[in-house]
């Protein structure tokens, strides 16, 4: 048994930077919990590490003995009777050992997070910035009047390359088409006064109407349909669309002007 202590202890103890890291190497070995100890058990273990570094002669760091009076004294209190009123007023004895293992887990696992961050930034590789020396030279240029002269005129000729010719000629580029959804009603509405029932391409047809004045036309009938004014009518997707007069629906010149308005 004393063998296979002192092997395992020829493994670990060198990984140990303190008595707080052997605690918490024997609490997680045994699955402890760290709010309640065995504090019997675990000074025992504590103290069979020391002593099988002393058996293979390493010094003995002051705190891991410090660390193993603690214990002993912790072990000592538990150990001795009590009387229960003394009990109910006196704090465990484990409550102090418990908040320092605490506060060096939360600084361990810390340190594992910048080990990480370090292991990852060290292949990371850079340069600093090399100052970079500006030469200032002045030049005196030397100005001949006749070849200003020939730069000028080559500017002005470049130039008069890139304008237009028609320029002066072009009195309109494009023509603005006013086209009024009031209009369109009402020309829809002395059509059907007419006829009574009309297809929309008869009316607006792309021979005879711009794009602009077809779908104002489109718009107005839309308009009208929504307002009671006439029924749409589509057999089929994509075909003629009929356009009828509602039997009791005033004609657009009876309608107040501000709904027309509203309309348009």
């Amino acid at each position: 048994m004393e063998s296979v202590l002192t092997n395992a202890c020829k493994i670990k103890i060198d990984n140990f930077e303190g008595p707080f890291d052997l605690l918490f190497h024997l609490i997680e070995k045994n699955q402890f919990n760290i709010y309640d100890i065995p504090i019997n058990a675990i000074t025992d273990q504590y103290m069979e590490y020391l002593f099988a570094m002393q058996e293979m002669d390493l010094e003995i760091a002051s705190e891991f003995l410090v660390m193993a009076s603690t214990l002993l004294h912790i072990k000592s209190k538990m150990l001795l009777p009590s009387r229960k009123e003394e009990d109910q007023q006196e704090a465990d004895p484990r409550e102090e050992l418990v908040l320092k293992l605490l506060e060096y887990r939360k600084y361990k696992d810390f340190s594992n997070v910048l080990r990480e961050r370090e292991k990852e930034w060290s292949k990371v590789y850079w340069k600093l910035p090399e100052p970079i020396t500006c030469i200032r030279k002045d030049e005196v240029v030397e100005l001949v009047p006749d070849e200003l002269k020939r730069v000028y005129t080559e500017l002005l000729e470049k130039n008069r390359r890139k304008m237009n010719p028609n320029v002066n000629r072009i009195n309109r580029i494009v023509q603005h088409e006013k086209v009024s959804l009031r209009s369109k009603m009402r020309e829809i509405n002395r059509e059907l006064v007419k006829k009574g029932r009309f297809k929309f391409f008869e009316l607006f047809s792309f021979k005879t109407r711009s794009r602009t004045d077809i779908i104002t036309g489109f718009l107005a009938i839309l308009e009208l349909s929504r307002l009671r004014r006439v029924r749409l009518e589509q057999r089929r997707i994509h075909g003629e669309i009929y356009i009828s007069k509602v039997e009791m629906a005033p004609e657009l010149g009876k309608i107040d002007a501000r709904e027309l308005d509203s309309m348009a």
